[in-house]
């Protein structure tokens, strides 16, 4: 903003500087002084050059604070067209992109290399490590935990769902998020797929990013890396701010600006020796009690590789009937049922804002809101929303996973041993398998860019023209003006900007991925 208001201050100058000093005094009734002055077309030429050099000046939106120590990188991802939520790595000396899934709830990065037996086909290309010059192999010895493939340490990691990847473990510089973040390089273990399996064959992500606070085999996390890097990142804190479409990773704190009216942050207790765990005491309906005591939740972990929030059978029967009671009597929802977990929105409502609200309440008589728009989720039909909550089955215990974590900025701070969780307007992301990085924007950035596009179009075009002018004029020889023997036009070349779509993708009933 400052350099829009600057630069369309010299756009509107300029052409007063081609009228003497008593003009541009009787526009602005201020008194005039003499002095020795320029040729008018020279100060015309001037201004409109500096205020199109400021049209091409554009801060980078979500840059590193170097001040505060914070990284950041956008997020992607959609809980009906992906499933889950991913970012970017630049990885090794002559970066090369890898998206991954950030996972809360499992610790392996890795992501496929060049050379794989059993890989798919990913939206970017296989990590070629014989092309960085700082990727090294770790040997085997000791550590590797008695696994061991061609001199190299290996590694084996299954999921809940049945996904499973293998790979050699290595160590090279990793950046977090793409260029536009200008995130400091830190030398981070990392895995090198060799097989992948299921769900990690089809999806459309390369790899995966663990973020638990866990070690795998011995080997640190790169959240561990990356907290090492005491000289730009604050230790021990990290945050996951999500909208529908995409958010915002940020480690060495959090971002107050997308919190919703500044709402102030809801802290509770946090368990993180092997997986982030909460303990919920109650869950509400419209202020209703629907469960009650820590033992009807069982362990809670915050999931963001699981896509919906799963309870324990008892939790999860109680919900559903209350919501189809909530909805189906009275004034209802403004909605009719569709098959067992979904809802068609009637009367051309645009959101599920007449369901019932739901809390969960934890320890300390936390209640943390859970909407409508994050308990349900959009499938497709911008008309039909269906559950995000599902039947841990067997499972005694309760996983949040992405659901619940929607529209929220969950903050994870190890050092106090708190979450934080507050009611924010995340920044939205979308992208397209295959694009080249820095081709993606928000809506909300799209239309900011549009008046710094156009400012740097008319400005290059009129300063080219001014130019021009200015080179007629000295041609002409005149030694104050070259009068009306020379003259300037302007021409500005318009060029429409860049759309982009959202390709397709599995159904999330086929891509939730539990913890590890």
């Amino acid at each position: 903003p400052h350099f829009a208001r600057h630069a369309l201050a010299k756009l509107a100058w300029a052409p007063l500087l081609l009228f003497g000093p008593e003009v541009r005094a009787g526009v602005f009734g201020l008194k005039t002084m003499r002095r020795r002055r320029r040729p008018p077309l020279f100060r015309a030429a001037s201004s409109v050059l500096i205020a199109g050099s400021c049209c091409c000046i554009r801060p980078v939106v979500g840059a590193y604070d170097a001040d505060e120590r914070i990284e950041t990188a956008r997020l992607y991802g959609n809980i009906n067209e992906y499933a889950y939520y991913f970012t970017d790595l630049l990885v090794g000396t002559e970066p090369q992109r890898v998206s991954v899934i950030v996972d809360t709830g499992s610790s392996l990065c890795g992501f496929p290399c060049e050379g794989c037996a059993h890989c798919g086909k990913h939206m970017d290309p296989p990590f070629a490590i014989d092309r960085s010059l700082s990727a090294q192999w770790i040997p085997c010895s000791a550590q590797c935990g008695g696994s061991c493939q061609r001199g190299v340490c290996s590694y084996t990691q299954s999921y809940t769902e049945g996904s499973s990847i293998s790979g050699l473990w290595f160590r090279d510089m990793v950046q977090l998020g793409d260029a536009l973040q200008e995130n400091p390089p830190v030398n981070a273990t990392l895995g090198c797929h060799v097989d992948e399996r299921k769900l990690f064959y089809t999806q459309r992500v390369n790899g995966i990013m663990g973020m638990a606070p866990h070690e795998n085999s011995g080997r640190p996390t790169i959240l561990q890396d990356l907290f090492g890097d005491k000289k730009h990142v604050n230790t021990g804190v990290f945050s996951m701010c999500l909208a529908e479409w995409g958010g915002k990773l940020s480690v060495g704190g959090y971002e107050t600006q997308y919190h919703v009216n500044n709402s102030a942050v809801q802290w509770i207790p946090l368990l993180h020796s092997g997986y982030y765990s909460v303990a919920p005491t109650a869950l509400l309906m419209d202020g209703v009690s629907i469960a009650d005591g820590v033992g009807a939740f069982g362990t809670s972990l915050v999931d963001s590789g699981t896509t919906f929030t799963y309870f324990p059978s008892p939790v999860f029967t109680r919900l559903t009937a209350a919501l189809v009671a909530a909805c189906t009597t009275g004034p209802g929802c403004g909605a009719v049922r569709e098959g067992l977990d979904c809802w068609r929105l009637v009367a051309s409502a645009k959101s599920p804002s007449r369901f019932p609200p739901l809390a969960l309440v934890f320890e300390g008589s936390t209640a943390i809101a859970w909407p409508p728009n994050a308990y349900m989720f959009r499938r497709g039909d911008s008309a039909l929303w269906c559950h995000a909550f599902a039947d841990n089955g067997a499972d005694s215990d309760t996983v949040l996973g992405v659901s619940w974590m929607v529209h929220k900025d969950v903050i994870f701070d190890l050092r106090t041993s708190q979450l934080g969780i507050a009611e924010a307007a995340c920044p939205e992301y979308r992208k397209v398998p295959g694009e080249r990085p820095g081709e993606f924007a928000t809506a909300r950035e799209a239309r900011r860019q549009v008046p710094f596009t156009m400012m740097l179009v008319l400005g290059t075009g009129a300063s080219l023209s001014v130019a021009v002018g200015v080179l007629i004029w000295l041609l002409c020889g005149g030694a104050t003006s070259c009068k009306k023997e020379g003259s300037y036009s302007s021409h500005v070349d318009r060029e429409p900007l860049a759309g982009s779509s959202v390709g397709e993708s599995p159904s999330p009933s086929s891509s939730c991925r539990g913890s590890a």
